[in-house]
């Protein structure tokens, strides 16, 4: 916006009603002559400001101001200091949780990313060591597929 244009702003209700002097007025006409926006603005404005003595009178009920004055208190009243520090340190602490976490997905991930593959998984898990107990399953039963169940993966090709 430039200087003539602010000029045509701050001006606009004496612009509409007439109420500017002559060499400012011949000053901001001929802005408005040149500058579609300022004219449009005025226009608009002006009508506006012809329709605002026909419209309704609203008027507020018996209750709207000391319902109102009292809410701006509320908001005015002085905070305790403890709310204002939970306050502070959720708002700081959000953004340092949110990035936290992040950070730990990101490593998780890397870490998953780099483990060793491995052909064979009890090279990974010695289960033998563990499953020496439970050598006695009933044939067919569900610890007799699962200590003799073995996972074959299939090699990747390059």
């Amino acid at each position: 916006m430039n200087w003539d244009c602010q000029k045509v702003t701050n001006n606009l209700i004496d612009t509409i009603e007439n109420n500017i002097p002559g060499s400012k007025k011949k000053a901001i006409q001929d802005h408005l002559e040149s500058c579609p926006q300022c004219y449009g603005l005025v226009k608009r404005f002006s009508h506006l400001w012809q329709e605002l003595p026909k419209m309704e009178k609203l008027i507020p009920s018996d209750r709207f101001w000391p319902e109102l004055f009292a809410k701006i208190q509320d908001y005015e009243k002085p905070q305790p200091l403890w709310d204002k520090v939970i306050t502070g340190l959720r708002n700081s602490l959000r953004p340092a949780a949110v990035s936290l976490i992040l950070l730990l997905g990101i490593f998780f991930g890397y870490h998953l990313g780099n483990m060793p593959r491995h052909s064979n998984l009890s090279e990974v898990l010695p289960v033998e060591q563990y499953i020496t107990e439970f050598q006695d399953f009933p044939i067919g039963s569900v610890g007799d597929f699962l200590t003799k169940y073995e996972i074959q993966v299939q090699e990747e090709r390059p």
